[in-house]
């Protein structure tokens, strides 16, 4: 009994021992030490509410403009883009040379040109002839047509011009015109009377030989309003004071002192409509449009009408300025009857013309 005791002692103390000596290097191994769980619970802090001090951004990549190809090939970035590019994929209401040209406040367009026309007509003077003036030629009237009665030329290349000036947004003042003298001779086809008398000096018929000159002015003044005026068409309503001279000049080369003179002035009014319309827009910029005008003449004795039809060709130039040129067909017919004469002349037929808004 008193063996066993120092054995059961010994025992105690050396677990005792082992537990005193092993105990701090388990700790280490098991736990960090103060200041790593400091550290680790400001990781964990930074984690959470983001990092207080975050480093500085030196250079940001920017994005690229135009996105990539989303295809199986490559496609390379674009570094250069022409006009034609963005005016073929936009809408032509994005450019400013895809509009009309048109002269804004305060502007001028201006125009000439030549109408190839053909020249018909006739003249009665004086209307009623004393019926014994046809006294063995047979009857008819007293009406001498231009190209077989007064030897006058069929075609005729007629200067024409126009400005217009823009006061106002829809508001405009415009001045056209065209004239030209035609001189002509020959035999007539028939007989007529042609001089403020019956007497045997004013006739004209077969074996006779005459020089004929016609004078012909003709002028419009007038006010023209847009009513409906966008980038792709316009409508205007105008309406202009007229006024035509005209000097017939009929001398005998058979008979000495048959000449007569028809000078008269006329003067009316006119109204209508004209219509634009923008048809296509090249790459360059000009413009094709059609152009229409027509127009009623009527008051003081008056009757006839003046109508065009054809295609405006545009170039834009800069500082809102364009040059042009239009081609098309033309009508212009007047007609004055009175108790002491009758005339009606007509030009019709292709014209050509120029112009510039400035």
């Amino acid at each position: 009994m008193m063996r066993r005791i120092p054995y059961t002692l010994l025992v105690c103390l050396a677990l005792l021992m082992s537990t005193v000596l092993l105990a701090p290097a388990w700790a280490v191994q098991s736990e960090d030490s103060p200041g790593q769980i400091l550290n680790k619970s400001q990781v964990s802090t930074q984690s959470a509410t983001g990092n207080l001090n975050p480093k500085p951004i030196v250079k940001v990549k920017r994005a690229a403009r135009f996105p990539r190809c989303a295809y199986p090939l490559a496609c390379p970035e674009i570094t250069k883009v022409r006009p034609e590019y963005m005016h073929r994929y936009a809408t032509e209401a994005q450019f400013a040379y895809s509009v009309l040209p048109a002269p804004q406040v305060g502007r001028w367009e201006v125009s000439g040109g030549v109408l190839f026309a053909r020249l018909r007509g006739k003249i009665a003077w004086p209307r009623y002839a004393w019926a014994g003036a046809y006294a063995g030629y047979g009857a008819g009237t007293n009406a001498a047509d231009f190209t077989d009665g007064l030897q006058l030329p069929g075609h005729l290349a007629v200067p024409t011009w126009s400005i217009k000036y823009v006061f106002h947004r829809n508001w405009a003042v415009r001045y056209s015109g065209l004239a030209f003298d035609a001189n002509g001779g020959g035999q007539p086809t028939g007989y007529f009377i042609f001089g403020p008398s019956q007497q045997n000096y004013g006739s004209y018929g077969y074996g006779t030989s005459i020089q004929t000159e016609y004078q012909h002015a003709y002028h419009r003044v007038g006010l023209l309003y847009d009513a409906v005026k966008n980038y792709r068409s316009s409508v205007g309503v105008f309406a202009d004071w007229v006024h035509a001279e005209d000097k017939i000049t009929v001398i005998s080369s058979t008979f000495s002192g048959q000449n007569s003179v028809f000078s008269k002035g006329t003067d009316a009014a006119i109204a209508g409509l004209e219509f634009q319309r923008l048809m296509k827009t090249a790459l360059n910029g000009a413009i094709l449009s059609c152009d229409f005008k027509a127009g009623g003449i009527f008051l003081d004795d008056v009757e006839g009408w003046d109508a065009q039809a054809g295609a405006r060709y545009a170039i834009p130039l800069n500082s809102g300025r364009s040059g042009y040129v239009k081609a098309g067909y033309r009508l212009a017919q007047l007609k004055k009857a009175q108790n002491d004469f009758l005339l009606k002349d007509a030009l019709e037929g292709g014209f050509m013309e120029f112009g510039f808004i400035f």
